[in-house]
């Protein structure tokens, strides 16, 4: 995992700053946006101002008013703007709000690393393999998992119900590509700062991630 310079774009991995335009050419472009503060009042407009961002700086259009746009909340499923062609995983922890936002659909989960009863968690909510890799690295390996497995059940709109539905551990180490009832995603992983683990699930094998803050 590669830990974000906030400030400017960047690509995991990449050491540089670049702008979004420059690298389209059909691949599905994955931006995770992250805003430090307090957001609680403001995370609607905040996914506003990510989306709108995207739309401009990825598909090259800014005709949409997006305040025009009702933000629905079904019941069960992922919430989504109304009439709006682009997906969106929301995800807070602590002062971070991130949005994960995509052309296709996405899930995204971020947590801080507290003091939790990660062993009982474990035994409700994972699989034996998933339970043996917490055992061996310890409240490390739970929020490894459990950031997966929500990012997981985020992408799908299931909830934690389905979270014993599938396995991110493979032959005792962490797993990109998921089995889920017989639909095939994946997940990823990046770190912002230490004792903070994020999580990202997506459709392409190969897709690129990119971080942006806002301020």
């Amino acid at each position: 995992m590669r830990t974000v310079t906030k400030g400017f774009w960047r690509k995991c991995g990449i050491d540089r700053e670049i702008t979004a335009r420059s690298k389209i050419g059909g691949a599905i472009f994955l931006i995770v946006y992250i805003f430090r503060g307090e957001y609680k009042s403001k995370s609607e407009d905040l996914l506003r101002r990510a989306i709108r961002l995207y739309a401009e700086e990825t598909q090259g259009f800014s005709d949409i008013n997006l305040n025009l746009l009702p933000l629905k909340r079904p019941a069960s499923g992922k919430p989504y703007l109304e009439g709006c062609p682009l997906y969106f995983s929301l995800s807070h922890t602590g002062a971070i709000w991130g949005c994960l936002i995509s052309s296709q659909n996405v899930g995204l989960d971020i947590q801080e690393e507290r003091k939790t009863n990660f062993k009982k968690l474990s035994d409700r909510f994972f699989l034996d393999e998933e339970i043996k890799f917490v055992r061996d690295h310890g409240i490390g390996g739970f929020f490894d998992i459990w950031t997966r497995k929500e990012a997981c059940v985020k992408y799908y709109g299931t909830g934690l119900r389905d979270i014993k539905s599938f396995c991110v551990v493979k032959d005792g180490k962490l797993t990109e590509k998921i089995d889920y009832k017989g639909s095939v995603c994946f997940v990823g992983a990046f770190e912002l700062e230490k004792n903070t683990k994020c999580a990202y699930c997506y459709s392409m094998e190969g897709s690129g991630l990119w971080i942006r803050e806002l301020s």
